[in-house]
């Protein structure tokens, strides 16, 4: 009797590491790694450029910069302000504690914006981002995640929202299995179609082995409108005021 419940605990092991060798990582444990990889920094300052190009290719770029803060349990507080041209400078998108509430300052009126409700779905300034892309960071804290299959280079996941009133039904997202960052994300509309796509073009490895995303395009499908993002400077733990992600900030000539 003995000798038999040996055999048996031994078939089930046998049957656990097969099964484990078969399925490798998880699909929370595959956004976990890419959460580590992103690095570990209280405060960052990113400069870079925007070209939006439209269904005709009429294109515009503008300067941009971004302010963030880790405020811990996985969510950011984030400032966008536009530096140029004209006619955008100085429009300012405050998200505080990753889109609990969200503003925006637009310097021709004078105004304060809250961003609530539906507004979150609108589009930020003319961008392929809308308000509600701002708040994400597709963690596990905000979406379901299961693995669908994968490939000799990437992980291929599906993610789906907690929140039922959420703009997308599911992401489709394709994970680099060497640097663990996503590579591609197809997001999907109410009825099902593919209505945006978010690919990642180029990247930076630190000494640390951690991943900066440099250039990313973000795609309208519907539209045909394309918003390219091109980071050109990057300061991280850099020092910022307690009162830094407020409303009273957003309205200043300059950060």
């Amino acid at each position: 009797m003995k000798k038999l419940m040996v055999v048996s605990l031994s078939i089930v092991f046998v049957i656990s590491c097969i099964t484990s060798i078969a399925f490798g990582l998880t699909a929370e444990e595959i956004l976990d790694t890419m959460k580590e990889k992103q690095g570990d920094f209280a405060t960052q300052r990113m400069q870079g450029k925007m070209t939006l190009t439209d269904s005709k290719g009429k294109e515009e770029t503008r300067e941009v910069v971004m302010y963030s803060k880790d405020e811990g349990d996985d969510t950011t507080s984030l400032i966008v302000r536009f530096l140029s041209p004209a006619e955008v400078k100085n429009v300012t998108l405050l998200s505080i504690k990753g889109g609990e509430k969200m503003y925006l300052y637009m310097p021709a009126y004078k105004k304060v914006r809250l961003i609530a409700g539906s507004g979150k779905k609108e589009k930020f300034a003319g961008t392929n981002f809308s308000y509600e892309d701002f708040g994400q960071d597709y963690g596990k804290e905000d979406y379901e995640s299961k693995l669908v299959g994968e490939d000799e280079t990437s992980y291929h996941l599906e993610l789906y929202p907690k929140e039922e009133d959420a703009s997308y039904s599911k992401l489709y997202m394709k994970v680099n299995k060497e640097k663990f960052y996503f590579e591609k994300i197809d997001f999907f509309d109410r009825e099902g179609n593919v209505w945006k796509t978010l690919e990642v073009k180029k990247v930076e490895e630190r000494e640390d082995g951690t991943i900066r995303i440099l250039k990313m395009n973000f795609t309208d499908n519907k539209e045909g409108s394309t918003t390219l993002f091109t980071v050109e400077t990057i300061e991280e733990n850099i020092p910022l005021a307690e009162d830094f992600f407020t409303v009273r900030t957003i309205q200043k000539p300059s950060l």
